[in-house]
């Protein structure tokens, strides 16, 4: 009895083995491979052949879409079920194919359309996708079969470009004209990112006294704020410098973008003179000032006392005759003569 049982089962499986090559024989999809190198918002349409080699068998196909990961040789590593959570990374949602039943009489073939519309904002990157048609009696148990990796169908592989433009703008760099304590100190650098990918400008700023010596150095925006396309955003520091007076030069020097390849570059000048010195100056000035005044005003002082020292007395005469004298007027032309 045992023996009969096992000899029936080598029978099954040997006809289930010869029946799935017949099958794998005699149903064929083409191509095995759609490669494609697209920019976002692009649509492409190829065709995808089903051949039904039997004589007398009619298939019923059913299209499944699932992502898949590949390793470096090419071969698949897994299938992922769809997920349609982000359409920007997700190249099931950018596949198009029938999810009707196709039906392939005996000896024929059908054509099949499957279009790839790449999302409008689609990441850069390399995906991969398997489009199954699978031979099933419904779509639940070709999507199954697909999953399990049993299925006919074709590779899709496709390349998004990275087109988006990595661009930032320095549209200032601020430092008071005169610092004069703890509180005047504070450094600004407006920048506006003109592109269309996100990006974190980073640097030093480098101070040298009027000679052109480096005296020091301060690193700008080290946390790495990440400014968005179209956002201008006001970055702030503070000047390093503690001691010294006079006119120094503050040299910017950003990195942004992939591999922090683009820079931006600014260079400003300021005076640095702390308050008790700026209190000395003004205390000067204002010495000098009253010293001036006062000797001005003892000179004119002087110049006008020394108009009396004598006794002369000024007399002044003048010509014609006063019809209405006063007291102490002389009048030389009446005068009595002695």
């Amino acid at each position: 009895m045992r023996k009969s049982i096992f000899v029936g089962v080598s029978v099954l499986t040997i006809w289930w083995c010869s029946f799935s090559i017949v099958m794998a024989a005699e149903y064929t999809v083409r191509p095995f491979l759609i490669d494609h190198v697209a920019e976002p918002r692009e649509t492409i349409t190829e065709m995808v052949m089903l051949t039904n080699d039997s004589p007398y068998r009619k298939y019923v196909v059913y299209a499944t879409v699932n992502e898949i990961s590949v390793d470096t040789e090419g071969e698949i590593k897994e299938f992922v079920s769809p997920v349609m959570t982000d359409r920007t990374n997700t190249v099931t949602s950018w596949i198009e194919v029938t999810r009707g039943r196709i039906e392939i009489p005996p000896g024929e073939k059908k054509e099949v359309p499957l279009i790839l519309r790449i999302n409008p904002y689609a990441t850069p990157g390399v995906y991969h996708a398997f489009v199954g048609f699978v031979p099933a009696p419904d779509r639940p148990t070709a999507e199954a079969i697909a999953l399990r990796g049993e299925a006919d169908g074709v590779i899709v592989k496709i390349t998004v470009l990275d087109k988006r433009n990595d661009s930032m703008k320095l549209s200032g760099f601020l430092i008071d004209r005169f610092i004069t304590g703890d509180t005047h100190k504070e450094i600004e650098v407006i920048i506006n990112n003109t592109g269309d990918i996100p990006s974190a400008p980073q640097g030093e700023i480098i101070f040298y006294n009027s000679q052109g010596v480096e005296i020091s150095s301060a690193p700008f925006n080290a946390e790495g704020t990440t400014i968005s396309p179209g956002e201008t955003v006001t970055l702030t520091s503070l000047v390093p410098l503690e001691k010294g007076i006079g006119r120094f030069k503050a040299n910017l020097a950003l990195q942004y973008g992939e591999d922090q390849q683009a820079s931006l570059h600014d260079t400003t000048f300021f005076y640095l003179v702390p308050l008790h010195y700026l209190l000395l100056l003004f205390g000067v000035i204002v010495s000098i000032v009253i010293a001036i005044t006062l000797l001005f005003r003892k000179t004119l002082l002087s110049a006008r006392s020394g108009e009396y020292d004598d006794d002369t007395i000024a007399l002044y005469v003048r010509n014609g005759h006063d019809s209405n004298p006063k007291d102490h007027d002389i009048d030389l032309k009446n005068t009595n003569k002695e």
